[in-house]
């Protein structure tokens, strides 16, 4: 069953909010219409002209890459300014782009997530802290017999789950509170009660509902309950509240469950994050990919204990990590000076090429919207395409 790209928009922003995104990033859609219906999207780290042809070839009327297009305003739509000319190809073909770039480094999607749990790294924190969720209570009323349908809906949209930073939040969810009482009021020439007569006060043996959701969440949660409550005009309170929801950031820094030396768990994690992306044969990923230009500077006897990690472009943390205290920090790309700052520190640093360092974010954006009940018709796919650009003539 065909979906529309504004419901893939709404499903990816519900864990990684455009609001999130850098002041000089340019997320969201891009190309095309929220209202285009699809039934195969392609996801991919980067849009090219090959990507954009495969798209074509297996019918696929969406694309939803990491890398955004047109960072920089157009000024003209020529076909020989190379800037345009994706853009130019998209619509040509009819297919919508759709961008998650800072925004999804931040969320719980981010490659550098997916890299600690390969590296089953634990006490986390985020290498840059970047922002605090603002949370509020949301209260409201409801006839008994519908309890069920508003507490599943809110539940659905995240209210009352994994609210805070502790480190138990995330095993609870359908956290709500709930307390009878009797509700009143009087219908008026108009109206089309569920309840009661026009003219007549009407009291109603009703449930208070109540639980926390972040703010992120709160416009989706007041549809939801809007469109499950059976009253016209549902009563509901939103409170905010002076207590903090999960931080959000950049990068990961924690401990090995051993210490272990830097040449044992630079194999060890290497062959792991190998198997879990080049695993053709779950054709999740349909290419293999190229782990020739892989490079690793530091002692190989040293123990490492302490593991720093950060996706992309990693040289703005070398110090957070040094800071830190990591023995090893993993990133995607880091320049020359990083390297030596690195080594005079005494961290090794492990440095992936920015496409293997970003491309396992792009299979757990497969996994989270493949889950979803609302993409349940609709074909995902991993481009064939998008490899490491590095040829490797060593």
């Amino acid at each position: 069953m065909a979906v529309s790209v504004g419901q893939v928009e709404q499903l990816i922003e519900k864990l990684a909010p455009r609001s999130w995104a850098e002041d000089w990033d340019n997320p969201g859609l891009l190309v095309g219409a929220s209202s285009q219906k699809i039934e195969k999207m392609l996801l991919t780290l980067d849009v090219t002209m090959e990507v954009i042809a495969e798209a074509v070839e297996k019918e696929a009327k969406l694309i939803v890459a990491h890398h955004p297009l047109m960072f920089k305003p157009l000024k003209n739509l020529r076909m020989d300014n190379q800037s345009a000319l994706l853009p130019l190809s998209l619509f040509r073909n009819g297919i919508s782009f759709y961008a998650a770039h800072t925004n999804l480094d931040q969320s719980v999607l981010a490659a550098s997530a997916v890299l600690a749990r390969v590296l089953k790294l634990e006490q986390t924190e985020y290498l840059e802290v970047t922002s605090e969720e603002n949370l509020v209570k949301i209260v409201t009323f409801v006839p008994e017999e519908h309890l069920e349908d508003v507490r599943k809906a809110l539940a659905y949209e995240g209210v009352g789950t994994a609210i805070t930073d502790g480190i138990h939040s995330e095993n609870y969810v359908d956290c709500f509170y709930q307390t009878k009482g009797e509700g009143m009021f009087r219908a008026l020439d108009g109206a089309e009660p569920t309840i009661g007569q026009i003219g007549e006060l009407t009291r109603v043996e009703e449930i208070k509902l109540e639980s926390i959701v972040a703010e992120k969440s709160l416009a989706r949660a007041v549809r939801a309950l809007h469109k499950a409550h059976p009253y016209e005009e549902p009563a509901y309170d939103l409170i905010p509240l002076k207590n903090k929801g999960k931080k959000r950031g950049y990068g990961l820094i924690g401990y090995l469950p051993e210490p272990k030396t830097l040449a044992e768990i630079w194999e060890q994690f290497l062959a792991t994050l190998k198997e879990n992306i080049d695993d053709t044969g779950s054709q999740i990923f349909p290419a293999a990919y190229d782990f020739s230009a892989v490079r690793l500077a530091g002692d190989l006897n040293k123990k490492i204990k302490k593991v720093a990690i950060a996706n992309g472009s990693g040289s703005s943390f070398v110090q957070k990590a040094i800071f830190k205290g990591a023995d090893l920090y993993i990133t995607g790309d880091v320049d020359y000076h990083g390297v030596l700052e690195s080594l005079e520190a005494g961290m090794a640093l492990g440095e992936l090429g920015h496409f293997l360092s970003e491309i396992p974010m792009i299979q757990a954006l497969y996994e989270y919207l493949r889950r979803d009940k609302t993409m349940q018709g609709v074909e995902i796919l991993i481009s064939s395409k998008n490899k490491v650009p590095w040829v490797n003539r060593g």
